[in-house]
């Protein structure tokens, strides 16, 4: 927990006077113009998310160990509507962010989440946002998947480094990133089908779990809401876990930076990747969100809706600052 706020201060303080100077600058403090700012986007970020953790914390603790029963019902009640309002400001963040960088199914996804999440109570909101966050997910599949020959062999470029598609498309174009998405998922399932071993690679992990966040909704519509729930968080597992891996490969880098990167010499862990900090953050907001679903655990534990808002809300947090992350 300590890992994914670690620097939140910083970045609040110095956002705070960007996004200040931004404002008072001309033509350029016209609202809109102050929501595209990067610096504008972490404020919001860290302030809405940061709240809503607190207080799902607080409502969590209380329910367990018996604070002040009388106000925990308020507790419950101004936890989730909380969560639900952080999350619509992060996921708007986001939508502006995608916006900006032409990425049509991450955009998309971004768009539909606040919405469905609105709509949805506390309890089932984590599985009714889903495929909405599958749609996002391909923001990290797109950036960081490699640039194949025929044979889904790395192209290298002239430092020998495999080269990325990159998720920002804003030179490219809304269509661009419509068609390579399309085309590059097309590729991967070929790829894994021709050498199963490809999956060991984050691109196709993900790519790969991310599939079965999309077609669990599915099971909801067949009103199976249990076996969407568990498809949902144990996917959630497998694409987190995929995301531990996350090493932020970027085109034309030095052959040190890459490879103090691991895209070649290290395969390991890289928790100081905010896409990573995430992907340890959501494997934990998955876990309490199956838990609760099962009378012998949420009987012994309460308030793991609550739990599960706190590491959500948290891993937003990280993974919001991920994709301003990228560009081009």
């Amino acid at each position: 927990m300590s890992l994914a706020l670690a620097g939140a201060s910083k970045s609040l303080i110095g956002g705070v006077s960007s996004s200040a100077k931004h404002i008072t600058s001309g033509n350029k403090g016209k609202i809109l113009e102050v929501f595209k700012n990067d610096d504008t986007k972490k404020v919001i970020n860290y302030c809405a998310n940061g709240f809503s953790s607190l207080v799902s914390l607080i409502t969590f603790l209380n329910g367990n160990f018996d604070i002040a029963n009388s106000i925990q019902e308020k507790l419950e009640s101004i936890s989730e509507k909380l969560s639900k309002a952080a999350f619509s400001v992060a996921h708007v963040i986001g939508a502006i962010d995608l916006w900006q960088k032409k990425n049509f199914l991450p955009f998309l996804g971004y768009a539909i989440a606040s919405p469905i999440a609105l709509l949805s109570t506390g309890y089932n909101m984590w599985v009714a946002v889903g495929f909405a966050e599958g749609l996002i997910n391909f923001a990290v599949i797109t950036d960081q998947r490699e640039i194949v020959d025929d044979n889904g062999e790395p192209i290298l470029d002239k430092n020998k480094n495999p080269q990325v598609i990159n998720g920002d498309f804003k030179s490219r174009g809304w269509w661009s990133s419509i068609t390579t998405t399309l085309s590059e998922s097309k590729k991967m399932l070929i790829e894994l089908y021709k050498k199963p071993s490809r999956i060991k690679k984050m691109t196709h992990s993900l790519f790969a779990s991310n599939l079965f966040m999309l077609i669990a909704p599915v099971f909801g519509i067949l009103n199976l809401k249990k076996l969407e729930a568990v498809i949902r968080n144990c996917s959630t597992v497998a694409i987190e876990s995929s995301m531990l891996f996350h090493k932020n490969i970027t085109n034309e880098q030095s052959l040190e930076t890459h490879q103090r990167q691991g895209s070649k010499s290290s395969e390991g862990i890289n928790l100081r990747s905010p896409i990573a900090q995430s992907g340890l953050l959501w494997i934990c907001a998955a876990a309490s969100d199956l838990l609760k679903r099962f009378d012998y655990f949420s009987e012994k534990i309460k308030n793991l809706t609550h739990l599960s808002m706190l590491f959500d809300r948290v891993a937003s947090t990280r993974f919001t600052q991920g994709i301003l992350n990228i560009k081009e």
